[in-house]
């Protein structure tokens, strides 16, 4: 006997009286009533609204390092893709500087090619407690002023991304000259 007779005669059946009561078989394989007998009419979807993107600080670029960054100081990986960056004014004489970038090196270089720098420049390294981040470390200065004493601090984190790590830097530095 076969067991998809059953079945086959009531699909048929239902689309029979689907078809004899105005309704119709929609794509989505639903039965959907037509108005006056007839297909059913797809009303044209409103187009979505159009808006601007969103406008970006002039001290930040997407891509690349923005106007004032300090390279110098914070230079990505050779084989890095920097996503966005910012060098903005801060208190003091201090710029306010941000990166984030996309590596394939492994956490321990993020670190170590990004802290070289910094280490040579007089910053000291303070590792930081553990979080949900792969790595993390944090980097300052003290430069003593008559003025008083004027603090750096850089925070430089790494989350591993599948084959990637993406790095986040932030921090305020002394403001490049020339």
């Amino acid at each position: 006997m076969n067991r998809r007779a059953p079945l086959t005669s009531a699909l048929a059946a239902l689309v029979m009286v689907g078809l004899t009561t105005g309704c119709t078989v929609a794509p989505s394989g639903r039965l959907d009533t037509a108005p006056n007998g007839g297909l059913p009419s797809e009303q044209p979807s409103p187009p979505a609204p159009v808006s601007d993107l969103p406008t970006f600080d002039a001290s930040s670029a997407v891509g690349g390092y923005a106007e004032g960054f300090p390279r110098s100081l914070l230079e990505a990986p050779d084989d890095a893709s920097i996503i966005a960056s910012s060098a903005g004014q801060a208190d003091g004489g201090l710029t306010r500087v941000s990166l984030s970038l996309s590596t394939p090196r492994t956490a321990d270089d993020v670190l170590a090619q990004l802290g070289g720098p910094l280490a040579t420049n007089g910053f000291t390294e303070t590792p930081q407690a553990p979080s949900g981040l792969t790595a993390q470390t944090a980097w300052t200065r003290r430069t003593e002023r008559p003025e008083g004493p004027l603090v750096e601090t850089l925070l430089i984190g790494v989350l591993d991304e599948g084959d990637h790590r993406l790095v986040s830097v932030s921090g305020t530095v002394l403001a490049p000259t020339g």
